[in-house]
């Protein structure tokens, strides 16, 4: 059995597989299990996946027809056989010792899942990269401590965007056991989300958690800001469908209580959507956009939101914002989103 499987989702990235590839050949972790999935790719990958499985050691690919992002990493799990498993995406690279540290920290202390930082990256701007790790307080829970900390606020902590959970799947080693006995609860039909629910699986059967402190070893490469910056009418039903599968979640392991970080965190979102509206559309006339904003407010999970969700760690700014949105004040949103974003 490997120490370490890691699943690597592969669709469309023949212009970064090789640098992922070699980043991974490259593990001072010696006994390293990789698993490609070329997900339905219609250029080069898959071609360059069968090349890395048929000429580098420890490589093997899975092929199928394409079903997304979280169906890729699914199947890449069901078929690991390490002690543990890992993720890295196609179109980053990590550092020699990534997994080699992770696994030492999950031997050492019998942990579920072992947390790292990642350092953002733009191709394009380099000078703009940043770093991130999660911040709960402490570097190690374990039994109730744990359970009380997912408690507290995990999902949403009271602020806007408060996420202390940090959702990425790439930065965490996990128990292979652990990952696939939760890969029914994470619906292929997530395209927004998708990491947060596995990490909230993750988290809620966890016995054990330690994290790495100051240790970035995953490089994520950011969308070009020109993607980032359309419009997106889908946005909201996307939102939607990760709200009611974390639901779900919680409900399925027992946690009602965090019901309400998921509607938290969910408001947040369509406060985001609803600038968006504005400052990503800058073409459009007041009156469309008005029409936009009251289809999106009007919505009837929305509503609830509005009169329910309690976040008492929000700005001055924040909160008349929302209060906007609930007087159903598109003109005071209007000025607001366009004096802002000018």
């Amino acid at each position: 059995m490997p120490q370490v499987t890691v699943v690597v989702p592969v669709y469309n990235m023949e212009r970064y597989l090789d640098r992922c590839a070699k980043a991974l050949s490259q593990q001072t972790l010696f006994d390293l299990q990789v698993i490609l999935v070329d997900d339905g790719s219609t250029d080069g990958s898959g071609k360059i996946c069968d090349d890395l499985a048929l000429f580098q050691s420890g490589f093997q690919v899975i092929h199928q027809e394409n079903r997304g992002l979280t169906a890729a990493w699914k199947a890449g799990s069901a078929a690991a056989e390490g002690e543990y498993i890992g993720y890295v995406d196609a179109d980053d690279y990590i550092d020699p010792d990534m997994f080699e540290r992770l696994y030492e920290r999950a031997k050492e202390t019998d942990a579920d899942i072992v947390c790292c930082g990642l350092e953002h990256l733009y191709e394009e701007e380099p000078e703009r990269s940043w770093k991130e790790q999660m911040e709960l307080g402490e570097t190690s829970f374990a039994g109730e401590a744990l359970k009380e900390r997912l408690r507290k606020g995990v999902i949403n902590d009271g602020s806007f965007m408060g996420r202390p959970l940090m959702p990425n799947r790439v930065t965490k080693l996990v128990k292979r056991e652990l990952v696939q006995k939760n890969l029914s609860l994470c619906s292929d039909e997530v395209t927004i989300g998708e990491d947060y629910q596995f990490s909230l699986c993750m988290f809620l059967d966890a016995e054990r958690v330690e994290i790495i402190e100051d240790f970035y070893p995953y490089h994520y490469y950011m969308q070009p800001a020109s993607m980032t910056m359309q419009h997106d009418p889908a946005y909201m039903n996307k939102i939607g469908i990760m709200r009611k599968n974390l639901l779900r979640i919680v409900r399925e392991k027992g946690y009602p209580e965090l019901e309400s970080q998921i509607w938290n965190d969910f408001l947040c979102l369509t406060v985001l959507y609803v600038k968006g509206i504005v400052y990503k559309q800058k073409e459009k006339s007041y009156r469309e956009l008005r029409k936009e904003m009251e289809h999106t407010v009007n919505k009837r999970s929305v509503l609830w939101a509005l009169g329910h969700v309690r976040m008492p760690n929000l700005s001055l700014a924040e909160k008349l914002f929302i209060l906007f949105m609930k007087q159903e004040w598109y003109f005071a949103i209007y000025l607001a989103v366009k004096v802002y974003f000018r």
